[in-house]
């Protein structure tokens, strides 16, 4: 025989024999169970129709056994004994009704998942159940006031209460009503989780769109400060043809050079070898310098050369250093190979860029080979020397493209880039037939180095037939 209910008088108040149930003409909720025995019955419960559920009495193996039935007749199977124990005698008594819809496919226990609807009949005043001093009227009437203030509690508190009180309800002995209350909050639980995720995933779409939103605008600002504008005719440089770029934007930064003339800036030794020093810059606050990669600078060491593009701003970026090599006396290491084409054929001069000119875009034909584009004309100057590393006397010359075309490929490359910004970095190195980054500053360019492989090349010479179409 099962042991009754003890009621811990602390967490249990002992309800006023006024609570009543207020009445309802609506659903009263849903419990979230199966249809069981599917196997026995050849009727197929259709999707989004209402079942038919009705007491079997008669049935041998279970007096309380409630059929589900499709709506055209036939059979499908049966609420699970759990749920008929306590359904049953209120059906019975005319204290509500039931029907059912399909939730899901079937489980692996060849259980069908369904929303039992519990509606209120003749008798559902019954459900306020009676008053008396036990312990099964205070549990009744306290799950009757938590279900009928169920609307001001979170599901997550409810379903811990639940939770909480599972093993008492378990354990049997209590009224048929006050298990069918039990019931139905985890129905109101499982709506509640469902709301819930339905919030949570429109609030990760509203921050997909707000970030999706927000990196539109980025990149829109990013192409627009890297923007430029051709600013003279294409300049030859052996087989090579360079096209001056000015940037349409240019950030307020100086060339490290002019910077330390002026005494805005100021360079150290940070660390010496035989070759390849490491230099610290301190620039005075509100001042942006910028040193160009194959910059040549006078320093305490002798000349050297600047080994990559830096930006040096205070509170900007955290680490003032740079790395250049020593250029006075060259290391056998770093000797510049001789090639026999260099006794027959002299070295071409760099070309002169125009004034205004902060930038170049380097062109073998129609292929874009590298786009150089700065903050200063200096700073253009500065980095046309690495352009000697070209093998410009090993392929013949081949025509150049008229400066209007050339600047249109050039432009596509950098604005049309699936580019990565990272502000103050633009990384090009993820975008096909790219590798390079440029830096930005308010909106402003202070730097871009892009180089274009082979693969770049040949999508140019498409568009460049296109367009010559």
């Amino acid at each position: 025989m099962k042991e009754k209910n003890t009621v811990p008088e602390k967490n249990l108040p002992i309800p006023t024999p006024e609570a009543s149930l207020a009445p309802v003409s609506g659903m009263l909720g849903w419990i979230p169970t199966w249809i069981v025995g599917r196997r026995h019955y050849a009727a197929v419960p259709p999707a989004g129709a209402a079942l038919v559920c009705e007491r079997q009495p008669s049935n041998p193996i279970d007096a309380d056994a409630i059929a589900v039935y499709a709506p055209g007749g036939g059979q499908t199977g049966h609420l699970p004994r759990c749920d008929a124990a306590y359904l049953a005698p209120l059906v019975d008594r005319g204290v509500v009704r039931i029907e059912a819809r399909l939730a899901g496919p079937d489980d692996p226990d060849n259980r069908t998942p369904i929303r039992l609807e519990v509606w209120p009949a003749e008798q559902a005043a019954d459900l306020a159940g009676r008053h008396a001093d036990t312990a099964e009227a205070v549990w009744h009437h306290q799950l009757l006031g938590l279900w009928q203030n169920r609307a001001r509690y979170a599901h997550t508190a409810l379903d811990a209460f639940r939770s909480e009180v599972r093993e008492h309800f378990h354990a049997g002995g209590l009224w048929p009503e006050t298990q069918l209350l039990y019931r139905l909050l985890k129905g109101t639980v499982a709506d509640g989780a469902a709301a819930a995720e339905q919030a949570r995933l429109e609030k990760m779409r509203q921050e997909a769109e707000a970030a999706e939103r927000s990196r539109a605008a980025q990149l829109a600002e990013c192409r627009a400060a890297i923007a430029c504008v051709s600013c003279g005719p294409m300049l030859p440089f052996g087989h090579l043809s360079v096209l001056p770029l000015r940037a349409a934007r240019p950030a307020s930064a100086l060339p490290l050079a002019s910077a330390v003339r002026e005494g805005t800036a100021a360079i150290s030794c940070a660390t010496e070898s035989i070759d390849l020093c490491k230099l610290r810059v301190k620039v005075e606050r509100g001042t942006c310098v910028f040193a160009v990669k194959g910059e040549e600078l006078d320093t305490t060491l002798g000349r050297v050369r600047v080994l990559h593009d830096s930006v040096f701003a205070p509170g900007l970026v955290p680490d003032q250093l740079f790395y250049v090599v020593k250029t006075d006396g060259e290391s056998p290491k770093r000797r510049k190979p001789v090639f026999m084409a260099d006794a027959v054929m002299p070295e071409p001069a760099l070309p002169e860029l125009p004034g205004e000119a902060t930038g170049f875009a380097l062109f073998r034909g129609t292929e874009c080979l590298e786009i150089a584009l700065f903050t200063h004309p200096d700073s253009a100057a500065a980095a046309l020397p690495l352009l000697r590393a070209r093998s410009w006397h090993l392929k013949p010359a081949t025509p150049a493209p008229p400066a209007a075309e050339a600047f249109d490929a050039a432009r596509s490359i950098i604005l049309d880039a699936a580019m990565k910004p990272v502000p103050p970095y633009i990384n090009f190195n993820d975008c096909p037939g790219l590798n390079g980054e440029a830096f930005i500053l308010g909106g402003s360019l202070v730097y871009l180095r892009v180089k274009v492989n082979e693969q770049a090349c040949g999508q140019l010479r498409e568009s460049a037939c296109q367009s010559g179409a």
